[in-house]
């Protein structure tokens, strides 16, 4: 079983020869102990009065290495060797010099150790952590967070009254920037993912010994209740898509018929590649999309989730499809600009969407990706089951695509309670049939 102690290392006991010609060893008198200043100068260690004056020390779990830790009173140090011993004993037993880790210092190690996450996933953590996290927890020791500063650091968030740091190490350019109220889906990343993603590496690596947001309730997204997911007419696409013909390039109106009813992602669109596309069995492979580097270039990756798929692709599709890719060499990307390059999304929504929008007022504020939600909703109303709808957003499992369009299939409810009554009217009917 493991050992600790307790050194004093400011006095010590003396050692005196007897009238005998022996030795013997002697304690300074509990007087002596009350009254440090007149303490005789033999029971006085080499470094009396200098630094704490007590010394725990222990060993760790298969006694073989030593620790020790000083305090400033006894009472620290006592408090300090029982709750020591009682870890021990009990299994919980972490190194108290790892709990004197700094946050930063456990992020940065938790962060350089996400190796399998794509660039883009590890400059959001990278970003959340300069911006709200270690501006708040940073030269905090990890193991004195408690729950309580969690849950009140929550609630700043909330607000948009917690501390930050926007403009560091130009993971964001605009200057001045404020922090607004967060949403509760951003919160759950920052805080969740982020935050909570340096705890969870620091208790496996045994530098904590409990979780301090373990037990932390995040706030939950009620969605728009003004509003329902984002949906157009068929009227209203075609008014989008002519919008977006008269700003003079034909390759603008193929891409957003695309984004609008086959429900790709704007950097999977623009992505494809003509060898892609399979247009006489209605379908174009999505397997890359365009993403970022962890300097923030753009560069191509996979999908999101990994998860490759066909898009389906209507006739009026792939009539434009047709047009824009007459003559091209297979391994150009469908969607280019004038010089020859792939469509960049994020310009592409400010010299086309923001445009094209305005010819419909509602889609005045919808975001390109919203354009996702449109294709999903037509293609439910249309009569697409849950399976073809999850394949064609890319979803990794039906769990998701049901949590986000669930309401929109056709209830069955009355159909089912008609069939329920017409067989208890048989029954019923049999059942007098057999009692006359």
């Amino acid at each position: 079983m493991a050992k600790a102690w307790i050194n004093d290392r400011w006095v010590k006991d003396a050692t005196v020869t007897l009238p005998d010609g022996s030795t013997t060893k002697i304690s300074p008198t509990a007087a002596q102990m009350r009254s440090l200043k007149s303490m005789p100068e033999h029971f006085r260690t080499a470094r009396f009065g200098t630094g704490n004056r007590w010394l725990a020390g222990w060993y760790e779990p298969g006694g073989v290495q030593q620790r020790t830790k000083t305090f400033a009173k006894r009472i620290d140090a006592e408090s300090f060797v029982a709750e020591l011993e009682d870890d021990i004993r009990s299994g919980r037993y972490i190194d108290p010099n790892e709990r004197e880790r700094t946050f930063a210092d456990a992020a940065e190690a938790w962060l350089g150790s996400k190796n399998r996450i794509k660039d883009s996933s590890w400059r959001r953590y990278r970003r959340e952590l300069d911006n709200y996290v270690i501006p708040q927890w940073g030269q905090r020791k990890i193991g004195s967070i408690t729950r309580q500063q969690i849950d009140a650091w929550v609630q700043q968030l909330r607000d948009g009254t917690s501390v930050f740091v926007f403009d560091q190490k130009q993971h964001l350019k605009d200057s001045g920037r404020k922090p607004v109220q967060m949403s509760a889906n951003y919160l759950k990343h920052v805080v969740g993912a982020t935050f909570g993603g340096v705890l969870r590496y620091a208790m496996h690596e045994k530098w904590i010994g409990s979780n301090p947001l373990e037990r932390v309730e995040l706030p939950r997204d009620e969605g728009d209740i003004e509003n329902d997911l984002p949906s157009l007419s068929y009227v209203e696409l075609a008014r989008l898509s002519d919008a977006a013909d008269g700003l003079g390039r034909d390759t603008d109106r193929v891409l957003l018929d695309l984004l609008a009813n086959s429900g790709p992602r704007i950097g999977e669109a623009t992505a494809l590649k003509i060898k892609d596309l399979r247009l006489e069995e209605k379908r174009a492979r999505v397997h890359r999309t365009w993403t970022t580097d962890r300097e923030g270039r753009r560069k191509l990756g996979p999908v999101k989730t990994w998860e490759k798929r066909w898009l389906p692709l209507a006739d009026f599709v792939i009539e434009g499809l047709v047009r824009i890719t007459a003559g091209r060499d297979p391994e150009d990307f469908v969607f280019i600009t004038v010089r020859g390059a792939a469509v960049d999304g994020g310009n592409w929504y400010n010299r086309v969407w923001l445009k094209a929008r305005r010819a419909v007022h509602a889609a005045a504020t919808y975001s390109v990706h919203d354009l996702r939600h449109v294709a999903a909703t037509n293609a439910i109303a249309a009569g697409a089951d849950v399976k073809l709808v999850q394949q064609m957003l890319g979803h990794k499992d039906a769990t998701e695509t049901l949590n986000t369009y669930s309401h929109l299939w056709p209830s069955r409810v009355a159909e089912v309670i008609s069939a329920v009554e017409a067989r208890r009217r048989e029954a019923l009917a049999a059942d007098l049939t057999r009692a006359a």
